[in-house]
């Protein structure tokens, strides 16, 4: 199949997918309130948004596969590697952190202020939204919440961005640096959040590197649910506040300065053996 009638499949099986989900999940959304049926709404947002896409393409792109195949869900690398990449997320963490806090303190020119509004606006919209879907203080809300924060939407968003397009991009470029980067961006725009758009195109990079070099998409699954995981139990366990931005002063911090600097030479440890190991890629 040409490249072009490829990415004429994935474009529109996500379409359809954002076209299903909004009709879906915005008609039940009526007859379903509560925090319970938010949760449970954000489940079947994610599976309909990118899950049901990428299963689609990849069937219509090889339909001579299995579409799990396709994306890379087949086979399950060995224990220690899961484990390898949870300790590579938690170490580049309090980096991400940084560079959400200097994301966060975006600022246009004067000339552009309705611009700058328009997204503060939206930022303060998806805040809302997340805060409206960690609610709940029992064991089972908290349960809930992995489900629908951190497994489902990792599965999911992997299954598409890095199970289709990312595979596409890399198909199909010269520079597969390139393609990872490209396809980090989609990823990281299309979720319409300005303040956090650095710290998840580092995410998505990350999560297309780990997948390029393992060629098993449950590697960047657990990436992702553990990026998201974080937040959930940071908010029921410590009573984070999503919306509050740790100001550049706090990382003058003697810890925040020892978290990043030994975070980092954790995860360039751990990063060799996750990236640099040609025996890990082709495991």
């Amino acid at each position: 199949m040409s490249s072009a009638r490829q990415l004429f499949i994935i474009i529109l099986c996500l379409c359809i997918g954002f076209l299903l989900n909004t009709a879906i999940v915005a008609i039940l959304y009526f007859f379903m309130q509560g925090d319970l049926s938010y949760k449970l709404l954000l489940i079947l947002s994610s599976i309909i948004s990118f899950g049901l896409p990428a299963l689609l393409a990849a069937k219509f792109i090889e339909k001579d596969t299995s579409p799990f195949k396709r994306l890379g869900m087949t086979e399950s690398p060995k224990f220690a590697k899961y484990l390898l990449v949870i300790a590579f997320m938690l170490a580049i963490m309090p980096t991400i952190e940084l560079v959400s806090s200097l994301n966060a303190m975006y600022s246009f020119p004067d000339s552009l202020k309705g611009i700058e509004d328009y997204f503060r606006s939206i930022d303060e919209s998806a805040i809302q939204s997340t805060q409206k879907a960690l609610a709940g203080n029992s064991i089972g809300a908290f349960v809930l919440n992995l489900i629908a924060l951190a497994i489902t939407p990792a599965i999911c968003e992997e299954m598409f961005f890095r199970g289709v397009l990312q595979k596409f991009f890399v198909g199909n470029m010269r520079n597969k640096h390139v393609a990872i980067s490209l396809t980090a961006f989609i990823f990281s725009a299309i979720h319409m959040q300005f303040s956090g758009l650095l710290p998840r195109f580092i995410l998505g990079a990350v999560l297309g590197y780990i997948f390029n070099f393992s060629g098993s998409l449950w590697l960047s699954i657990v990436a992702h649910a553990t990026n998201n995981a974080l937040v959930v139990i940071a908010v029921f366990f410590f009573d984070a506040d999503v919306a509050a931005t740790p100001d550049l002063g706090a990382y003058a911090n003697p810890w925040w300065i020892a978290a990043i600097v030994v975070g980092l030479a954790i995860a360039v440890l751990v990063g060799r053996q996750i990236f640099g190991s040609k025996s890990y890629a082709q495991q």
